[in-house]
């Protein structure tokens, strides 16, 4: 449907891993906004409207895209540290790596490279291989200067771009997968329904007088 051949079957298997990978991943922000919604009693279909919002953030869904945008960037291996070191001295946020949850390593990126190994075995051109080595490269400089493993979008960007895909389906591809774990998540919350309502916290100034008014 995509590409008006069928693919072969180690790019299927490739593709159908990175949506089990993404389907579900506890509560990140795009499943808690559903959850939230439906918590009001709003429709399914809002959930994940709502849900899609949250994920198109660059924080949340769009970091696969972002790897394809910064791999094109430094386009030489041997610019990796290089260009590392420029883009932290300017304070930019290296896409792919880091994970509010994982501190020792996302447990889905060993999964998800294995596949993406896979596929550059299989394409066997020059391109596919600098690539790789460029995508290698760029993580082993990560990990030495800043200690940051790669999440689940650094390996899925690569795969997806090898597959054939275009950089700006990469995060609908993400979506397709997550709305399974939403509706999971939807589904779950209706049954046992309660509106989620967080309390704050004030954390701003103490008591300010109000001066008085002229008059």
């Amino acid at each position: 449907m995509c590409f008006g051949t069928v693919p072969d079957a180690d790019l299927v298997r490739c593709f159908e891993i990175s949506l089990v990978l993404y389907a579900e991943h506890s509560f990140n922000a795009s499943t808690f906004t559903a959850r939230v919604v439906t918590s009001t009693r709003s429709d399914l279909y809002s959930a994940v409207t709502a849900a899609i919002g949250a994920l198109k953030g660059p924080l949340h869904g769009g970091a696969n895209e972002a790897v394809m945008h910064m791999l094109d960037e430094i386009g030489d291996p041997g610019r990796a540290a290089e260009w590392l070191d420029a883009a932290l001295a300017a304070k930019r946020r290296i896409m792919g790596f880091g994970h509010r949850v994982y501190r020792h390593g996302d447990s889905r990126v060993p999964f998800m490279q294995a596949a993406l190994d896979r596929l550059v075995a299989r394409a066997a051109d020059p391109e596919a291989s600098r690539l790789a080595t460029l995508h290698a490269a760029l993580r082993q400089a990560v990990l030495t200067r800043k200690g940051i493993h790669p999440n689940l979008d650094y390996p899925a960007g690569l795969a997806y771009h090898l597959m054939g895909f275009d950089t700006p389906t990469f995060t609908p591809i993400f979506v397709m997968s997550r709305i399974t774990g939403w509706t999971a998540h939807i589904t779950e919350q209706l049954a046992h329904n309660a509106l989620i309502r967080p309390l704050a916290s004030y954390a701003g100034p103490g008591q300010r007088a109000v001066p008085a008014t002229a008059g």
